[in-house]
């Protein structure tokens, strides 16, 4: 493929709903493999079409209810997927920014990463929710960072933890409601939870359910 062109029935996120605020983590160190992974050579939400324009609409509703969507990750090329196996199955100890109370090597097992990923089928993203105007005061969290972007959700994106599971009780009640509100939208336009994460959804009747994808992320 030619620098930036995408396989047929996937698009640039920015395309559609260029109002999506990215913080594309993977593309970056700031994430708890601390490089930026295979396959991320832009900072680029690329979604399937059909997802994009889904989360268009879920973008839609939150703008009416005084929020906007915040995405972390979107497509995740399978080299990716791979280097995060390969990372956890060579790593021991813990890390108080991501994971400070699952052991490295067990983060598979306890399901915080898949030997397969839905994300590099293309319709699952990685979302939160921001204020459109001020920002709340964010509580202590179990996972020693936050999130620039976002409103307080109880433990940041990609904090491998317990607390990080949608419906935990471990957080604080705001935080609670935060989590109930973001599945409450992206239920509505089409996405399924997973309950271990709060900010991971997958849309429902995604064009290539049986198909992971390996074709680069890069600039346009």
């Amino acid at each position: 493929m030619l620098a930036g062109q995408l396989p047929d029935g996937f698009v640039y996120l920015r395309d559609f709903v260029p109002d999506i605020q990215q913080d594309i983590r993977y593309a970056t160190r700031n994430n708890f493999m601390r490089k930026r992974l295979p396959g991320y050579g832009a900072r680029e939400c690329v979604l399937t079409e059909t997802a994009a324009k889904a989360l268009g609409k879920v973008q839609n509703a939150a703008v009416a209810e005084g929020y906007t969507l915040v995405v972390f990750d979107c497509y995740r090329p399978q080299s990716a997927v791979e280097a995060m196996v390969a990372w956890v199955r060579h790593g021991k100890g813990t890390d108080p920014d991501f994971f400070p109370n699952v052991r490295r090597s067990d983060l598979i097992r306890q399901g915080y990463i898949g030997a397969k990923s839905s994300h590099a089928r293309g319709s699952t993203v990685d979302v939160g929710l921001d204020l459109l105007e001020g920002r709340g005061s964010a509580e202590p969290q179990i996972c020693s960072r936050q999130d620039r972007l976002t409103v307080d959700f109880g433990t940041p994106f990609d904090c491998f933890d317990p607390a990080s599971r949608t419906a935990s009780s471990a957080v604080s009640k705001k935080a609670q409601t935060y989590r109930q509100t973001l599945v409450k939208l992206m239920r509505k336009g089409g996405f399924k939870n997973y309950a271990g994460e709060w900010w991971h959804f997958t849309l429902r009747n995604e064009p290539f359910p049986d198909r992971s994808f390996n074709f680069d992320i890069q600039r346009r």
